[in-house]
């Protein structure tokens, strides 16, 4: 750098002139930041597409593909749940969720629905009451209850021999589409930040471009499945699109109580299972809830599609 006033310091001013060397250095350093910044956009991308063709092609297979595939997903969430809260891995509390997950997952499997929905709520309620001693316990218990809604919701949706292929691939638009269209107009619209002490990035406009993209993302893939697209079904996948970003946000905010950034690095740019299932998970379980309102356990796909 040249300093004004000759080669040494200025005792008069103390001024500092940058010269063109380190106005390189700046932009080196700012092609650098872009660099970088490109080359993790794409590494989310291959991932996110890598991801999103092997769930689309068991969607499609179904039976035994779907079930293993997603089982796996929801003990993978409970695992990387457990990892957050600060829990030993292999401990008691550990062992006792997936053990109750596997159990209520084989159970749905065999056909024993009933007993499917109940074991996860032993499972929790032993690390409630009989295990309270330390809190990570109890958070396992938690996680059970998490991990269960969405292996449960998401098999017994799919299970729908009509529209349970529809109903998942519907699904899979809208959280999908929602996440990508907030992820872009928020950079481009900038704006107001939506929770910023949670998600800093996150922005009111991402979140209602998010929202119409997302929904009308889902409602053109339900009229190419041959299902009419009205006005109840538009105002439900709207409400589910919000939820969606509502359960990304509370997977947030349960990792900055535990002060972790990603729930893994399992997935190459996008973090853990956790991280990326956050949006469908509640999406998935309030639209089986939905669907059992107006069908019963074998065509809860049915009743959240048609009505």
């Amino acid at each position: 750098m040249e300093i004004l006033g000759g080669t040494g310091p200025s005792l008069l001013t103390g001024d500092i002139v940058l010269t063109d060397d380190n106005k390189s250095v700046s932009d080196t350093n700012e092609k650098s930041k872009n660099n970088t910044l490109w080359s993790d956009l794409a590494l989310r991308a291959v991932s996110g597409v890598v991801l999103a063709i092997a769930a689309s092609a068991v969607t499609w297979w179904g039976g035994v593909a779907f079930a293993v595939f997603f089982g796996i997903v929801t003990l993978l969430i409970f695992k990387e749940w457990v990892a957050i809260v600060g829990e030993q891995p292999y401990g008691i509390p550990a062992l006792l969720g997936f053990g109750a997950l596997l159990t209520s997952l084989i159970g749905l499997l065999i056909g024993a629905w009933q007993a499917a929905l109940v074991v996860p709520f032993f499972g929790a309620g032993f690390l409630f009451l009989v295990r309270c001693s330390y809190l990570s316990a109890r958070w396992c218990g938690f996680g059970v209850l998490y991990a269960a809604s969405f292996g449960l919701a998401i098999l017994i949706l799919r299970s729908d021999p009509v529209y349970g292929f529809a109903a998942i691939v519907i699904l899979f638009a809208l959280v999908w589409g929602t996440d990508i269209a907030a992820y872009f107009t928020g950079k481009s619209l900038g704006g107001p930040k939506l929770w910023p002490r949670v998600s800093p990035k996150k922005t009111w406009s991402g979140s209602v471009g998010g929202l119409v993209l997302g929904t009308g993302l889902a409602l053109l893939v339900a009229k190419v499945l041959g299902i009419d697209p009205t006005v109840k079904l538009t105002l439900m996948l709207g409400g589910l699109s919000i939820l969606s970003q509502a359960g990304d946000l509370a997977e947030s905010h349960m990792k900055r109580l535990f002060n972790v950034k990603d729930s893994s690095n399992l997935i190459p740019g996008h973090g853990g299972v956790m991280d990326r299932v956050d949006g469908l998970l509640v999406a998935v379980v309030f639209a089986a809830l939905f669907g059992s309102i107006f069908g019963d356990i074998r065509s809860v796909a049915t009743g959240f599609l048609i009505w």
